[in-house]
């Protein structure tokens, strides 16, 4: 049996010669959209839907960066609509987030003009998720995220069902113990490597968004190496001014809350009796403006692939090659 691998248990290693003269010739941007450009990120990185991350602030300087932020389903669907119209009358985009109970919802901001949507769920391979996905891919020019799957089945049956874009990985989230709770979830280089045969396989156009995991930019440059086509990230945005919360200070440092999606927290939030928690709680160092992370994920970026010989992202997956660190099993 292969060893079941993460970001951490593996190194890239340039086997190229690199011809790129400058990393600002490089090209990181992403077409999420087969159909159009509507959704060419500058960056391939999407923010987590957390309430932890995803504010009015954070959506709008995402945008402004050339990126799409996520309005979260953690918080009154009066908040979320209040959220939406104010970046839609700045003519700037985003994503809803929506449950599997939210079918006027969906209707209501497609009418207000949203066409991006996630279905936010913990198990995306699951038939639950079936009508939700079948209602928005029968609204005229929509867009559907939906996850979170573990394996090329999963995989198969959101990519069947018409999502675009499928968020891959189960408990491998810094906030998320989904796999010590329940015992389910393999490494997210795994899940991201089996996903993609059966993509390539049957030749399939939904995107894999690698989801979980992610601490230092090495780790972006790692998943979108081995597969991804994007990736999710929420503990680099945590702690940012622009992140959801208040700034909290404590021994003289100031600190964020940042926790998972199905923590006790969120859940009490949501007005749940929370008997079964697969999601944790911390308080992360303030990091000031999110600017300053975007700003280093693109020069980190750029200088793993000028190494690995790539000036864009398919060329970093054709060239890229890694090795599995020894004290892997």
């Amino acid at each position: 049996m292969k060893p079941s691998l993460n970001y951490q248990d593996i190194s890239l290693v340039p086997r190229n010669l690199s011809d790129v003269k400058s990393r600002h010739e490089i090209d990181l941007s992403i077409n999420l959209d087969s159909n159009n450009t509507r959704y060419n990120l500058r960056l391939p990185v999407l923010p987590a839907p957390m309430d932890t991350i995803c504010s009015i602030e954070m959506c709008r300087i995402l945008a402004e960066n050339g990126m799409l932020g996520m309005i979260h389903r953690f918080q009154p669907v009066s908040k979320r609509k209040e959220n939406y119209k104010t970046l839609n009358n700045d003519k700037l985009d985003a994503v809803i987030a929506v449950g599997l109970d939210e079918k006027e919802i969906i209707e209501e901001f497609y009418n207000f003009g949203a066409r991006a949507f996630i279905v936010d769920v913990a198990n995306g391979f699951n038939t639950a998720v079936e009508p939700t996905i079948k209602q928005i891919r029968n609204l005229k020019n929509t867009y559907i995220i939906c996850g979170n799957v573990d394996s090329k089945e999963g995989f198969k049956y959101l990519s069947d069902l018409g999502v675009d874009a499928i968020r891959v990985g189960i408990g491998s989230g810094s906030m998320c113990t989904t796999s010590i709770m329940t015992g389910v979830g393999q490494g997210i280089v795994s899940s991201i490597q089996e996903c993609r045969s059966i993509k390539d396989k049957n030749g399939s156009k939904s995107l894999i968004i690698a989801d979980g995991g992610i601490k230092v930019v090495g780790d972006i440059a790692k998943a979108l190496t081995v597969g991804a086509d994007t990736v999710m990230v929420g503990r680099m945005l945590a702690g940012t001014k622009e992140a959801e919360g208040n700034i909290l200070k404590y021994n003289g440092k100031l600190y964020k809350a940042y926790r998972g999606s199905a923590s006790y927290a969120v859940q009490q939030k949501r007005g749940k009796n929370p008997y079964y928690v697969e999601g944790d709680e911390t308080i992360v160092e303030y990091k000031g403006g999110v600017q300053n992370i975007l700003d280093q994920i693109d020069a980190g970026l750029r200088s793993s692939m000028s190494y690995m010989a790539a000036s864009n992202l398919e060329q970093l997956k054709k060239n890229g090659s890694y090795v599995v660190k020894q004290n892997i099993d």
